[in-house]
């Protein structure tokens, strides 16, 4: 009897390893079980939600659904949305999120400070005009206007290192604030992602002026991560399969609903 049961235990304890190294393994986040997703300011289409302190309650919108498609590929059931800055979401050290959508473009200068999964969104620059402007036709109309971008933004970037307008850039930190200052005709021209400004400009059509034209910047939006993060290949596989599947295409329909490539091109 006590060989056998010596026997079975060994089978047992087989059948356990099989099992085991079949099983996927547990997606490697800040907590066991929990998907940390950051956010930062409210992008129409993208993600708005309330923010209550550190954390944001009913966040809607194309990123979000996004987050929770990828964490149903990683095998995770419950996500924590919360709020994190853009002036914040590039400095090295410890991020207190998993995972962050802030339509953010990859490059190789933030890439030395954090990850990024691969792609989710293409997109270009665009030009938000006030409505006491007169739209550019060029990119020589819009060097004459008085600019504006968000801090630490590719849309700051190209004005400081391409376009070179006449007039010294306004420079705000958060989008909420680049929007307002379009609005009250204080910056004639916000120049940020198309997708950002034409969202904006449809769920305020009489705020501003016209999507005026876009910048062909060749830009891809990925999700921002610890540098070293070991959550990286997964998320990349669950962004891969998803566009695959056409899961992301169906999102981008749903959520957007607008022909970006219809708005014209400045030269």
């Amino acid at each position: 009897m006590k060989r056998f049961l010596t026997l079975a235990s060994v089978v047992v304890a087989a059948l356990a390893a099989s099992a085991a190294l079949a099983a996927p393994s547990a997606a490697p986040t800040r907590t066991p079980g929990t998907l940390v997703v950051g956010f930062g300011d409210p992008a129409v289409g993208f993600a708005v939600g309330t923010v209550r302190g550190s954390t944001i309650k009913n966040p809607k919108g194309y990123e979000v659904d996004l987050s929770k498609a990828i964490a149903k590929q990683l095998g995770i059931g419950t996500i924590n949305y919360i709020y994190t800055p853009w002036a914040k979401l590039f400095a090295p050290g410890t991020k207190d999120f998993d995972i962050s959508f802030q339509e953010a473009t990859i490059t190789a200068a933030r890439k030395k400070t954090v990850d990024f999964s691969t792609p989710y969104l293409n997109a270009n620059q665009g030009v938000l005009i006030s409505k006491k402007a007169a739209a550019p036709k060029s990119l020589s109309d819009l060097k004459q206007l008085q600019t504006c971008a968000q801090t630490d933004t590719t849309g700051l970037d190209y004005i400081q290192t391409r376009l070179h307008p006449a007039k010294k850039p306004l420079i705000y930190q958060t989008t909420t604030a680049a929007f307002t200052a379009v609005q009250i005709g204080r910056c004639e021209a916000l120049v940020l992602d198309v997708p950002i400004v034409a969202l904006q400009k449809k769920s305020k059509p009489a705020a501003y002026g016209p999507v005026a034209g876009q910048i062909v910047t060749k830009e891809q939006y990925g999700a921002v991560m610890q540098k070293g993060s070991k959550l990286k290949p997964m998320v990349n596989a669950a962004i891969t399969k998803l566009t695959k599947n056409k899961t992301i295409a169906k999102l981008q329909k749903k959520w957007f609903n607008l022909n970006f490539a219809a708005i014209p091109t400045l030269k």
